[in-house]
C-alpha cells in the first residue's frame, strides 16, 4: 500500500524538530498528507523529580508551557510543510492512546526516542516507541535521538527477518521504501547448529516484486540477537531497519530481554516496526 497519510507525533520535547524534518521529507517523497498531532501533556520528566507533589507540580507547569509553545511549534510545522497538505491538532492525554486512535487513518506513524531519556537525564512517562507498535496495526517509524534531518532513509535497507506474522507485516509496510532502495539485505539470526532458508525465501519473494534483495544468515552467539542486528546494520551502512515488533509478549521481553527491546534501547538508525 502506498504511503499517502503520515501521522507525526509532536510534543514540546528535545526531538520534535528532527521528527518534523524527517516527516516533511517523507511527505514530499511520497506526496503524502501529514497529520501533525501535538500533545501538550509532558512526554517525560526530570529524573530528579520524585514524589507525588513534585510530579504533579511538574506535570501542571510543563503542560502549561507546552500550550504556550504550541503556536511557535505550529509555525515551524507550517514552514517545514509549505506547499504540502497537512493539518494540525493539539490535544492532552496519554500519547500512545491518542496516537493509536488516529493511526487507523494513517499509513505510517513517525515517532522518536528522546536523547535525554536514553542518557538517564529524564524519565519516560509514555514509552512511545515500544508501546505504540503493540497498540496499532499501522507501521511505526522510530527515529533515533541522533537522526539527521538531511540523512536519507531507505537507500540501504536491512530486514531483520523471522518467519512470523509481525515480520511479514513489517516487510509489506516497508514496500514503498524497499521498491526504491539501492540495496536490500534480508538478515536472519539462526540458532547454533541450524541454518534456515528463510532469508533466501524472502529474498526470492522480493525479487519477484522487482526488489534486488540479498540474503544473509548469521549464527546466534552469546550476544543478544538485537545486538547482532544492530551490528550488521552498522557493518553494512544501513539507513533503515525493517523488523517485526515483539514476537514474544512485551512483558516477557521486559523480564527476559528480547531483540525488539534491545534494538529500541540502542537504536542508531530509523526502524520501521509492525506487530
Amino acid at each position: 500500500m502506498p504511503i499517502k497519510t503520515i501521522l507525526l507525533h509532536m510534543a514540546n520535547d528535545d526531538a520534535h524538530a528532527s521528527r518534523l524534518a524527517v516527516a516533511a521529507a517523507l511527505a514530499k517523497r511520497f506526496s503524502a498528507h501529514l497529520h501533525a498531532l501535538y500533545i501538550a501533556t509532558p512526554v517525560s520528566m526530570p529524573a530528579g523529580a520524585t514524589g507525588r507533589a513534585a510530579s504533579y507540580g511538574f506535570m501542571a507547569e510543563a503542560t502549561a508551557i507546552a500550550h504556550e509553545n504550541a503556536e511557535k511549534i505550529e509555525r515551524e510545522v507550517r514552514q517545514a510543510l509549505e506547499g504540502l497538505p497537512y493539518d494540525w491538532e493539539v490535544e492532552e492525554g496519554d500519547h500512545v492512546d491518542l496516537l493509536a486512535e488516529r493511526a487507523s487513518y494513517a499509513d505510517l506513524v513517525v515517532v522518536a526516542q528522546s536523547a535525554a531519556v536514553r542518557a538517564g537525564e529524564r524519565v519516560s512517562l509514555h514509552h512511545i516507541p515500544d508501546r505504540l507498535p503493540l497498540e496499532t496495526a499501522t507501521p511505526v517509524l522510530v527515529l533515533p535521538p541522533t537522526q539527521s534531518a538531511t540523512a536519507p532513509i531507505g537507500r540501504y535497507a536491512l530486514i531483520a527477518w523471522k518467519n512470523s506474522r509481525e515480520s511479514a507485516r513489517a516487510v509489506r509496510a516497508a514496500m514503498p521504501f524497499l521498491q526504491t532502495a539501492e540495496s536490500v539485505t534480508v538478515l536472519t539470526v539462526d540458532p547454533p547448529g541450524q541454518h534456515s532458508h528463510h532469508a533466501a525465501a524472502l529474498a526470492d519473494w522480493l525479487h519477484r516484486h522487482g526488489i534486488p534483495a540479498r540474503p544473509q544468515s548469521v549464527l546466534a552467539t552469546g550476544n543478544d540477537a538485537g545486538d547482532m542486528i544492530l551490528s550488521c546494520c552498522a557493518d553494512q551502512g544501513a539507513d533503515l531497519l525493517v523488523m517485526g515488533a515483539y514476537g514474544h509478549s512485551r512483558l516477557r521481553e521486559l523480564v527476559l530481554g528480547g531483540a525488539t527491546r534491545k534494538v529500541l534501547e540502542d537504536l542508531t538508525l530509523p526502524a520501521l516496526m509492525a506487530h
